[in-house]
């Protein structure tokens, strides 16, 4: 479990040592700290840059020209990603600066045309995994700015090896609550956005409010489940405070409506998923067991053949997840999404670990409901 020391100390401002201590004392009292990284070392010489133009490079078809603005004159750049986007900003490195690791960047010619530096993934600025692209920031930074504040670095990583008994410390406040001189009572959680009140409708296994019906058709799969409806969504990429948490986190952030529910997975240990609504027929939302005959591609592109002994999350016709598991790929949240439905649900340690095991998957949720989560904290 990666774990966010900048991160526990938003959430309990009275964990003050270093994370050196911090590590040691996580061992001494709870669960073993494999490793401590510190994450955003080595960025001082990367900054914000706009790339004023992006053009195909006249010798290969996989590159691209930019002239990037790096708080100076406009520099030449060649860029192999191929996500670059005219107006938009990334992070860049001029010719002389290193990168995390020691790498030097030099002036070099590539294909016959000079490039003046690099503009950066966040694998090559030691801060994530994802190497598909460079690293677009949000809008709003003057170009030269340092990357190292617009990325909310730099920061600590601590690498718990959890035990099978505390699952409770599989989220920052878990591990907040163990570290805070004050227990529970230091916490104070934040506000991220406005504030909400939504209007819930109870039912014993039913219930229908915002045009849909919810319904725990085996109550012995499912303690409780509640579900949100928002309409007139946008989805889009996540602030960037956001993406970086989830970076240091060791999740890939995806889009703003994916990082909200992994962003409540790690910081409260609840596990959510998101429906595209429009998607669901009745609509509706049936907890049940499998159907002989029923199958199910999920969100990784596997296709299940389903049995009696899995739990699913149906609609009025079909399976759309694998209960506690993984989402199917036929009510995929989309760039097209409009409405959305947000699943929150206690579903059962034994009938989840059946389900993940005949389906060869484990998943941050399905780690979590296999082992028992707080069932008062939805």
């Amino acid at each position: 479990m990666d774990i966010s020391v900048s991160w526990l100390r938003s959430l309990a401002p009275t964990i003050v040592e270093s994370a050196e201590d911090l590590a040691r004392h996580l061992s001494l009292q709870a669960v073993a700290v494999d490793r401590v990284e510190a994450i955003g070392e080595g960025l001082e010489d990367v900054v914000v840059a706009r790339v004023l133009r992006a053009d195909k490079h006249p010798n290969a078809d996989r590159l691209t020209v930019c002239q990037v603005d790096a708080g100076g004159e406009s520099l030449e750049v060649v860029c192999g990603a191929p996500n670059v986007v005219e107006g938009a900003l990334y992070p860049f490195i001029a010719p002389g600066g290193s990168l995390p690791g020691g790498f030097l960047i030099e002036q070099r010619e590539i294909r016959g045309v000079v490039s003046n530096g690099m503009l950066c993934s966040e694998v090559e600025l030691g801060i994530g995994r994802d190497s598909a692209g460079i690293l677009r920031l949000d809008d709003g930074y003057e170009p030269g700015a340092p990357i190292a504040p617009v990325l909310g670095l730099p920061d600590t990583r601590l690498l718990l090896d959890l035990t099978p008994n505390r699952v409770d410390l599989a989220c920052h406040v878990g591990v907040a609550r163990e570290l805070a001189p004050g227990g529970v009572a230091d916490i104070a959680l934040h506000s991220v956005g406005a504030a909400w009140e939504p209007v819930w409708t109870n039912g014993p296994d039913t219930a229908s409010a915002a045009g849909v019906k919810v319904q725990i058709e085996d109550d012995s799969r499912c303690y409780r489940y509640l579900a949100g409806v928002v309409r007139g969504v946008r989805v889009g990429p996540s602030p960037d405070w956001l993406k970086a948490r989830l970076r240091v986190a060791g999740a890939r952030p995806i889009n703003n409506i994916v990082d909200a529910t992994n962003y409540v997975l790690l910081e409260l240990n609840q596990p959510l998923h998101a429906f595209d609504l429009e998607r669901l027929d009745g609509p509706e939302i049936r907890v049940r067991a499998a159907k002989l005959g029923e199958t199910l591609t999920t969100l990784d592109g596997t296709h299940h053949d389903l049995k009696p002994t899995a739990t699913v999350i149906a609609d009025a016709s079909k399976p759309i997840a694998l209960a506690g598991v993984m989402g199917g790929a036929n009510a995929e949240v989309s760039d097209a999404t409009s409405d959305v439905l947000v699943e929150c649900a206690w579903f059962d340690p034994g009938h989840t670990r059946s389900t993940s095991s005949a389906a060869g998957l484990s998943t941050d949720a399905s780690y979590r409901f296999e082992r028992g989560i707080d069932g008062r904290g939805m």
